[in-house]
């Protein structure tokens, strides 16, 4: 456990010094104020605009660091040679893997906070009766397991592909997975055998984000309680998880260095 917080924290400390990622906070940032800029153009709507602009602003975020942590790390350690510096030391490789993992999901999460604060101030001063819900903190939190959904995806395709890919695969996943419910009407509507297979395997294996996604229940005030989160969101998060670090280790321990 000592050599995996000893990689999340140089790891972290690395992320943080890429001057990429102070671009992405604050794109994030102004997508929140944007939000709220252009509320006041939709007279009646200005709730429900900061609502679906800033949380998809989240979701689109997260998703950039997602495929920029996970899909260049390892790739550039091991074309820098890093990794057989890193490698050579006593820590196994599944440490080194869950020590990336860890340390750029630490760096997200600071991101996610940061950002999270100028979102919270914006509902509150655009939400009617002036509160802050705890469904609103649930969707943040919601946002942050799908991201790491995608973290994970991005480092275990970043054991076995070019970052170019990873970059790619990540987004497609996000992409199917944000339409799961309809991908699985298809796999049992399609008009062809091979249709219906195609999107049938695609609907069981990339994961389903629409329950993780509670822009509609913040928008109706519709209450949510921490069971959803700790089971159809914190559950399946942890399953998916480990399920993609153990096939990242699987492969990530072929590779000869």
């Amino acid at each position: 456990m000592q050599a995996v917080l000893a990689i999340a924290k140089a790891t972290y400390r690395e992320s943080i010094r890429q001057r990429v990622l102070l671009v992405v906070l604050l794109l994030g940032l102004l997508l929140i104020g944007v939000s709220v800029a252009f509320s006041y153009l939709s007279t009646g709507e200005e709730f429900r605009f900061v609502v679906d602009f800033g949380l998809t602003g989240f979701i689109l975020i997260g998703l950039g660091l997602a495929v920029i942590l996970g899909g260049f790390m390892i790739p550039t350690e091991i074309d820098r040679r890093i990794v057989f510096t890193v490698l050579t030391k006593p820590v196994s490789r599944a440490q080194y893997l869950w020590g990336k993992l860890l340390g750029a999901a630490l760096t997200i999460l600071v991101v996610d906070v940061l950002m999270g604060v100028a979102f919270v101030a914006a509902y509150y001063w655009k939400q009617p009766q002036h509160n802050v819900p705890l469904a609103l903190y649930l969707a943040l939190v919601a946002v942050f397991l799908q991201t790491l959904i995608l973290l994970a995806t991005a480092v275990f395709l970043s054991t076995i592909s070019s970052s170019a890919f990873t970059v790619i695969a990540t987004g497609f996943v996000y992409i199917v997975g944000s339409v799961n419910k309809y991908v699985t009407q298809l796999s049992q509507r399609g008009d062809s055998v091979l249709l219906k297979t195609v999107f049938g395997v695609l609907a069981k294996v990339i994961p389903n984000f629409q329950n993780f996604d509670l822009r509609q229940a913040l928008l109706t005030s519709t209450p949510v309680d921490l069971g959803h989160l700790a089971g159809p969101v914190l559950g399946y998060t942890v399953v998916y998880v480990a399920m993609l670090m153990a096939l990242a280790w699987l492969l990530f321990n072929e590779r000869e260095f």
